[in-house]
């Protein structure tokens, strides 16, 4: 893309807001060599990238470990060169290598069933394992850069010589302070050190007094530092302990940075995958921070914006705008008064459409389309320079000659005020001439602004060109900044002229002087203004009837619902109170019956007739609340079949099987059923919905299974029938092998399986990875082992339970 046209829709200003949220310096260099590019894949590819690394974001509850990647190009190229580094640079390179380790299981363990993550996860795969030379640095060197006792041996034991030679000077030192020999010529009473080697202050005076060799003296020449002659000896002896030991820290760091030069090309290509994933990570951010959305590119140059926002005006400010360009007509004329907007939304369509080539999302709805073009071309506010003499006119003829000579075929032409500058006649004139050789090339999109009405009726006139305008409150003599697509712009100088308290006499002079074409065209504006405000108004009056409406039946469908469920009620009562009727006339039947009996006063066919026509009775009145309830059971199956979804559980009535619906038919007639291993296409009136009490009286069935020690214990004869000792993740990716191994380690453990063998394979280490992880955090894990040569090697991690 053209330098100029970065400039004037400051597409730098987005780099640095984009900078903001990257991590690493090695991001931020990524962000400062950004370019907008033309290659549609490429550009595909790191939408997607930004796209996978939002929902990342967005989903999980751990941010990336991105934190600890440094740049340590320079190191390495000094490694490169046999030129040792030091502690510093070495713990640098240790925890950009930790990051990495931390970074690749952070992606690799992410649960992604619907790969929506895989354009980010790619590059946690492609990072590789630096643990054993982590290991070797974090050992011999601590956080500070400082190379550690225990880094060997040998310098743990020049340590203590150090250590043990420097309290035997000082306790010899504190000696000669203290006595009363030295007393009168000591400046201060505390040992120190010159030149690397243990003195006491003695007073200038007095320094002939105490034998020794002087190392220094004060700035006011009143103290000299001397080196007592006891001390020599063991200052020398001292000093020898040090070379030795600057000697073994040398060694020990010349060693740590052979082991770095050894894995030099591996190291480089990590970090530049770290770099990488920080920078589209920094880019979702950024997508965050501007509300921002993946683009639906195209090459066929058409454009389609909605809500679509200039991301450098702040948020609470900014007008979103709905804007297309290209398909029916390539060339779009924005007019509207100054201050409206126009040019903002020039500079919205060119830096979207830079951001989009950039790989970035764009503030915008969800679903708005930008062309990927080879080239933008614009010109854009007042270029006037004083340097070369050029009047404003000048400045814009001499860009859009620029323009004309190299605009082609998929360019974006950007021209703001077009023919401005000079006669209103003649450029207008002009613009018209140059959009008519814009639009004679063939598939260049071109999109001007201007205040010349002659340019409106050009639009209407001539084929591929379309009129916008953008909107004025003549009520409150304010721009709106909303885009009218479709309609040109009216001046409105004599009404804001009427409304600031011009004389109507004169205003009606000023409409005398237009000429009957101008009054024409500004009353076809006024009438198409005043069409489409009446459409907005019925649409918002439909709307708001529909909100209604809807609501009314929301309320119906509630009332309906209460009564229904008010009749069940009472129908369920009268029923109960029916039966405690019956039986408490039974009851008294009974006693009557008994009564009688003992008195031998009735007929027992008698008694025997009036109990069967009770029973009777009784009879068919449970059956009335059987009928009842099987009618409501039937009402509650119905409603739910009308009511059945995607994923809903469900019973196939004739067959008494479950099943879990998978798709259903648009007229929610037929639906195809997932039932275990088959999948059945049935009628929605042969289904009957679980409900709640279903699906919990099968989970504690299910659950009551195995609430006994005999049940667990056939769990475990079970298991052990079926559970190999041997587990095969050759070929699986890392989230499919987590899952396989931590089921397997539970089912091996409950087999009573005392040595498993878990074959990962050795390629990249990936698996093997994992597999080590899952083992640290099992609790039944005794110990685990990379196999033997008979084994399997590094190829096999030998588990015991």
């Amino acid at each position: 893309m053209e330098q100029h046209v970065l400039e004037i829709l400051e597409y730098n200003k987005i780099k640095k807001r984009l900078a903001k949220h990257t991590s690493s310096k090695l991001a931020r260099k990524l962000v400062d060599n950004l370019k907008p590019v033309s290659d549609f894949d490429f550009i595909q590819e790191r939408q997607l990238e930004v796209t996978a690394a939002k929902k990342i974001l967005n989903r999980e509850e751990k941010y990336p470990p991105l934190g600890g990647i440094k740049d340590v190009r320079d190191s390495l190229k000094r490694t490169s060169k046999e030129i040792t580094l030091n502690g510093e640079e070495l713990v640098e390179i240790a925890d950009t290598l930790s990051t990495s380790r931390n970074l690749k299981r952070y992606l690799l363990n992410l649960e992604d069933e619907e790969d929506e993550y895989k354009s980010v996860v790619k590059y946690g795969t492609q990072l590789d394992n630096f643990k054993p030379l982590e290991r070797k640095i974090n050992k011999a060197v601590d956080n500070q850069g400082n190379v550690l006792d225990t880094a060997s041996t040998k310098l743990r034991n020049i340590r203590r010589s150090i250590t043990d030679y420097s309290q035997r000077i000082k306790d010899k030192l504190n000696s000669i302070l203290s006595s009363k020999k030295y007393q009168s010529y000591i400046q201060d009473s505390l040992v120190t050190i010159r030149d690397k080697r243990y003195v006491i202050p003695i007073k200038s005076q007095f320094q002939e007094k105490v034998s020794g060799i002087v190392h220094d003296q004060s700035a006011s020449k009143q103290t000299v530092f001397i080196e007592p002659m006891a001390v020599v000896k063991l200052n020398n002896k001292l000093r020898s302990f040090m070379a030795e030991e600057e000697e073994e820290v040398y060694r020990i760091l010349t060693e740590l940075t052979y082991e770095v030069r050894e894995e030099l090309d591996r190291i480089k290509e990590t970090l530049k995958l770290l770099a990488w994933l920080d920078f589209t990570f920094a880019k979702a951010e950024y997508s965050f921070k501007i509300e921002g959305a993946e683009p639906v590119l195209n090459q066929e140059e058409y454009i389609n914006l909605e809500k679509a926002r200039h991301p450098l005006i702040p948020q609470d400010e900014v007008v979103p705008i709905d804007i297309k360009l290209g398909g029916k007509f390539d060339t779009l004329v924005i007019t509207g008064p100054n201050t409206g907007g126009k040019t903002v939304t020039l500079k919205t369509v060119g830096l979207l459409t830079l951001m989009a080539q950039s790989g970035l999302h764009i503030p915008a709805l969800s679903g708005s389309k930008i062309a990927v073009f080879d080239e933008i071309h614009g010109d854009i506010g007042d270029e006037q320079s004083i340097e070369q003499n050029l009047s404003t006119f000048s400045s814009h003829m001499t860009r859009i000659i620029d323009i004309l000579e190299t605009a082609q075929e998929n360019n974006l032409v950007l021209l703001d005020e077009i023919g401005a500058g000079t006669d209103p006649t003649e450029g207008a004139a002009l613009a018209m001439a140059i959009l008519e050789e814009l639009y004679s090339r063939g598939r260049i999109n071109t999109i001007a602004t201007t205040h010349y009405s002659q340019l409106k009726t050009f639009a209407y006139q001539q084929e591929g060109i379309q009129n916008a305008s953008v909107e004025f409150d003549v009520e409150t003599l304010q721009p709106t900044y909303r885009l009218q697509m479709g309609m040109p712009g009216r001046s409105n100088a004599f009404e804001i002229a009427g409304r600031l308290g011009l004389p109507t006499e004169v205003i009606e002079k000023a409409r005398a002087k237009l000429s009957e074409e101008d009054i024409e065209v500004d009353r076809i504006i006024q009438s198409i203004e005043e069409s489409k405000q009446s459409i907005v108004e019925n649409e918002e009056a439909a709307r708001k009837e529909r909100k209604k409406a809807k609501e009314l039946k929301e309320e119906y469908e509630t009332k309906l619902e209460e009564v229904e469920k008010l009749e069940q009620k009472i129908k369920k009562d009268a029923y109960a109170e029916a039966e405690k009727i019956i039986a408490e006339s039974k009851k008294k039947v009974n006693e009557v019956v008994t009564e009688m009996k003992e008195k031998a006063e009735v007929n027992q066919q008698e008694v025997d007739r009036a109990k069967s026509k009770i029973d009777e009775y009784k009879y068919n009145l449970s059956s009335e609340r059987v009928d009842l309830e099987s009618d409501l059971k039937q009402q509650r199956i119905q409603q739910n079949s009308e009511d059945l979804e995607v994923g809903d559980k469900v019973r196939l009535k004739k067959l008494n099987k479950e099943g879990e619906i998978i798709e259903l038919s648009e007229d929610k007639e037929e639906a195809v059923i997932q039932a275990g291993p088959m999948k059945v296409n049935v009628d929605i009136s042969r289904l009957e919905q679980m409900d709640e009490s279903d699906q919990q009286t099968e989970a504690s069935n299910n659950s009551n299974g195995l609430n006994n020690d005999t049940n667990i214990g056939s769990l475990k004869n079970k298991k052990s029938r079926h559970i190999s000792p041997k587990l095969d993740l050759r070929g699986l990716r890392a989230i499919e092998a987590k899952e396989k191994v931590d089921k397997y380690l539970d089912d091996a453990y409950l087999a009573n399986i005392s040595k498993a063998e878990i074959v990962h394979g050795k390629g990249s280490g990936v698996l093997r990875e994992v597999v080590h992880d899952l083992l640290d955090e099992h609790s039944q894990i005794d110990e685990y082992r990379l196999g033997g040569k008979d084994e399997g090697g590094s190829g096999v991690t030998i588990v015991k339970f």
